[in-house]
């Protein structure tokens, strides 16, 4: 009986700690949506980030397919001001040579100016009324 009793114990005690993680519990994430183009044309296969102005927020983003782009919100922007950046390779048709693997890859090169991405005017203030940024970028 003693051994029965020790057995269902063990195989009670295996299950400790085994469930959900620990629920999020920061501030509130919304998931984001828009569409982006270049010069009207939809971009498809780019990416865009959402930086914090603060540091108290998180850096959120995702990739554009076909001008449109999704956040979820376990992945979603906090509430505040963000500096958008866009960015968008294309490949240039030349190749290189990899140093460590000796293997020829094709070089990209950005589409999009500067001034959409690493000097990036852009902004987008997220709260719980305003998730879905529309961009339309310009030569």
């Amino acid at each position: 009986m003693n051994l029965r009793l020790l057995l269902v114990f063990a195989s009670l005690l295996s299950f400790t700690g085994c469930g959900p993680g620990q629920a999020y519990e920061g501030a509130s994430r919304f998931p984001l949506s828009g569409k982006v183009t270049f010069d009207g044309k939809p971009v498809d296969g780019g990416s865009i980030s959402f930086i914090p102005t603060t540091e108290s927020n998180r850096v959120s983003g995702a990739p554009i397919s076909q001008g449109t782009y999704t956040v979820p919100e376990e992945k979603g922007a906090n509430a505040g001001e963000y500096r958008v950046e866009i960015r968008w390779p294309q490949p240039t048709g030349k190749k290189y040579k990899d140093p460590d693997t000796l293997e020829m890859l094709s070089e990209f090169k950005e589409s999009v100016p500067k001034k959409y991405n690493e000097q990036s005017e852009l902004k987008a203030e997220v709260s719980d009324a305003n998730r879905t940024f529309d961009f339309d970028l310009k030569k």
